[in-house]
């Protein structure tokens, strides 16, 4: 019998670890070019082949829509076997005469794949326009409205908040079309009802045009208020929905979105001249009774709650009312959880930074639910509007550089178009002058800076460690930046019902660097997602694999702030690579150092600098001298002195490995997004970073950030000298601020810095600012990155005055 030594008994076990699928297709997308809607279905054969060495298992295949389907056989490929899987497109009833679908493969690999089609149709023109004639339906007289009780104040108020929403014109105009574009049955046919995707789910579309229609219905304005044939339309499409009974795979539309809408429609309904039937109300009910708020947290959880209280309020059921309103106003609380943290910043999905995305539907939520309430029994009580007020105040409106958005706060949302821009906001802050009138002039000088894009009304100096989230916020009239990084104790940007596909390094030191506001806005698909600005990662786009609530590895991830001024760390150690990563900002400037930076891998590092929308010239030091760089032009080389683009001067006070790019870049939302578009993108970019090469130890770079420097002429009145950098290495980084006397540390390691009259002593890796070094008191301010020491001034860090004088913390 033959014997296996140890030697090969390793030499299987490790044989067996390599063995792994691979699906490769010839192709994985195609254009079917024109086709008519009357031809009916096309379809088209992908072809693949297992090219791994071990056996490949199709499990599922998610189409697009209902317009799209997929035939292909579960059986297992082996290595080498070739297969095919055939995706189908039916034209039929479509609204689209361009169209554009993901298709998902899932197999046994870790990874889905993804196919796509595409194409144009000839629609055909269809026989039953104008079945529901609005002009065939009379106008009712409106009667006055008196709330017997709260629930019917409630739903008057949900009414009004909707009617405001909308233009009484556009309201009948919307009406009027879709009742035009009913079939006698009560569907839509550019509405596929057989869709199931995850999101841009189509049925629910349906429930969204029945609202529109309500609206006009019971708007006492309206032209079509009481209009018997709009209520005839009203009633056969929520008796078609209850028939349907569509359900999509993504539980949000079947427990959030649909509820909701369903919801609305009940309010707006029980205002009508005509009623809907019992049946048609108990089919809204039953999908509305699915979901229980008590199950989830934050926004999700209000979200949910919302239309249980619309619900109860509809059954006049003061039990499912005053349930839910608890449920719905309970993250209106400092919690440990999903929600609002001790530190002001909001989390969602774990401890994953969501002030955007989540954040926003929290904040929207609240502002317009809790004015549905004031005056009942059900209002917020003074603690939650003190909490919700501040919230809004300090943290959320802060994020927004005129009405832009901070894209680092945004989660996975980033990758939506314009998801920066939430427009003028003037419902938020008519709503937030009802909540809380003490802030009204707040409020007042907020909704300027939205609606006249005017960045600096009611702008006050501010700074934020939000140490809790790993993210530091810096607030002036001229500027505003930030930085996002993430740790072992909170979560990375995640990735998810196909978005945020690129974003893998969005919470490694992501800067934003804001003076206009727009600088950022919808770049996201033309963007190289290798240089996100303030990062320092390997080269090459790599795809997101951070699903839900994926911690980061990082330990030493913090910083100091005092209110107006902060310093920020990051100890970088993932991707094969480590860096020192720190930023000091002060009123004029933000110093960003970098140290230590090392990696094993034989990709080239980039630290990015900014990458952004170009806009005018770009400005560079040339022998000495300033001069305008050549538009659609690089620069590659050695290079030390300024950079000005954008009212924003950039200094590099050594000698580095410079690279700018001043061109058009190219891409594709769905690169980023399987949801968004797929037409090609290209617009002009700023984009600027250093190389620190392959395998680099010990490398550094330095530089300075100066916004609101309206030309480059205007670089002459400031001088980095004011802001020396005292140190930059692995061990100790620090930035001295002369004018206002503070000195910002970072202990990498237990250390000493010696600085004018004072020495510092730190006896664990920590940050620290001194305000007023040359003070006979100056103030000490300490932070453990780490969060797992408590530090005390005079033990683990001490300052000594070296002229004798008293020293203080």
């Amino acid at each position: 019998m033959k014997r296996l030594t140890l030697f090969s008994l390793l030499s299987l076990f490790a044989s067996s670890t390599l063995l792994a699928q691979e699906l490769t297709f010839i192709e994985t997308s195609h254009d079917f070019g024109a086709i008519n809607e009357a031809d009916g279905e096309v379809h088209y054969d992908f072809h693949f082949t297992n090219t791994g060495n071990a056996p490949l298992v199709i499990k599922q295949v998610i189409t697009g829509c209902g317009c799209t389907s997929a035939k292909w056989s579960e059986k297992p490929y082996a290595p080498g076997d070739k297969g095919v899987i055939r995706v189908s497109y039916h034209p039929e009833g479509r609204k689209m005469e361009k169209f554009s679908q993901v298709t998902e493969v899932f197999t046994n690999l870790p990874n889905p794949a993804t196919l796509t089609i595409s194409g144009s149709v000839t629609l055909v023109k269809h026989p039953y326009v104008n079945y529901f004639d609005p002009t065939k339906g009379e106008r009712k007289t409106p009667k006055t409205f008196t709330p017997k009780d709260d629930y019917e104040l409630v739903l008057m108020r949900v009414r009004q908040n909707l009617y405001e929403s909308t233009p009484v014109e556009t309201m009948d105009k919307n009406a009027t079309s879709l009742m035009k574009l009913m079939t006698p049955e009560g569907i839509w046919p550019q509405i596929d009802y057989k869709c199931f995707f995850r999101t841009n789910w189509e049925p629910a579309d349906h429930l969204s045009r029945i609202k529109r229609m309500a609206m006009a219905y019971t708007c006492p304005e309206s032209s079509l208020y009481g209009n018997q044939v709009l209520f005839r339309a009203i009633d056969k499409a929520v008796r078609a929905w209850n028939e349907y009974k569509p359900t999509s795979y993504n539980w949000w539309y079947n427990q959030i979105s649909v509820p909701k809408i369903m919801a609305d429609i009940l309010a707006l309904m029980e205002a009508g001249e005509s009623k809907l039937s019992d049946g048609a109300v108990h089919g809204f009910m039953e999908m509305m009774e699915q979901s229980d708020p008590r199950k989830w947290t934050g926004a999700n959880k209000m979200d949910i709650a919302i239309h249980h209280l619309i619900r109860g309020c509809v059954l006049k059921n003061d039990s499912i009312v005053s349930t839910n309103v608890k449920e719905f106003f309970e993250p209106v609380c400092i919690t440990n959880g999903e929600g609002i943290r001790a530190d002001m910043s909001y989390q969602q999905h774990g401890t994953q930074l969501y002030i955007g995305g989540y954040g926003s539907v929290f904040v929207d939520n609240i502002a317009k639910t809790a004015g549905l309430f004031t005056g009942t029994r059900f209002a917020l009580n003074d603690e939650q509007i003190k909490l919700f007020s501040e919230f809004v105040r300090n943290t959320y409106l802060n994020v927004f550089r005129s009405h832009y958005m901070d894209f680092s706060v945004c989660g996975r949302s980033v990758s939506r178009a314009k998801t920066l821009d939430p427009g003028n906001y003037a419902f938020l802050f008519n709503k937030m002058k009802e909540i809380d009138p003490t802030h009204a002039d707040y409020y007042d000088m907020a909704s300027q800076r939205f609606s006249q894009n005017n960045s600096t009304i009611g702008r006050t100096h501010h700074n934020q460690m939000f140490y809790l989230s790993d993210y530091m916020l810096h607030n002036r009239k001229r500027f505003d930046f930030s930085v996002r990084a993430v740790s072992n104790r909170t979560c990375r940007s995640e990735s998810g019902n196909g978005e945020n596909l690129l974003g893998t390094y969005l919470s490694e030191g992501a800067t934003n660097i804001r003076v206009t506001g727009d600088e950022y806005y919808n770049i996201f698909p033309v963007w190289e997602w290798d240089k996100i600005p303030g990062t320092t990662t390997p080269a090459g786009e790599v795809e997101n694999h951070n699903d839900w609530g994926v911690a980061g590895t990082a330990e030493f991830v913090g910083g100091v702030s005092d209110g107006l001024y902060g310093v920020m760390a990051y100890g970088m150690n993932d991707y094969g690579m480590k860096a020192n990563k720190g930023w000091f900002m002060f009123d004029n400037e933000i110093v960003c150092l970098g140290s230590g930076i090392e990696s094993q891998t034989d990709k080239d590092i980039n630290t990015s600098i900014n990458q952004c929308h170009l806009v005018g010239d770009v400005y560079a030091t040339t022998a000495g001298k300033m001069g305008k760089m050549i538009p659609n032009s690089r620069l590659d080389s050695e290079f030390s002195g300024w950079i000005w683009h954008n009212k924003i001067g950039y200094f590099f006070p050594d000698s580095i490995s410079m690279h700018l790019k001043n061109e058009q870049q190219q891409g594709k939302w769905s690169k980023i997004n399987f949801n968004q578009s797929d037409q090609l993108v290209s617009m002009p970019v700023f984009n600027l970073y250093v190389s620190h090469g392959k395998k680099p130890k010990g490398e550094k770079y330095a530089y300075y950030i100066v916004p609101g420097i309206a030309s480059p002429a205007s670089l002459t009145a400031y001088n980095p000298t004011n802001v020396p950098i005292i140190s930059n290495e692995a061990n100790l980084q620090a930035v001295y601020n002369q004018q206002l006397d503070i000195l910002q540390i970072i202990f990498w390691e237990a250390g000493t810095l010696q600085h004018g009259q004072i020495k510092v002593e730190a006896d664990v890796p920590c940050v620290v600012m001194i305000k007023g070094t040359t003070t006979y008191r100056p103030e000490v301010l300490l932070s453990d990155p780490t969060q797992k020491n408590k530090l005390t001034y005079g033990k683990e860090v001490r300052v000594i005055k070296l002229d004798g004088s008293s020293q203080n913390s």
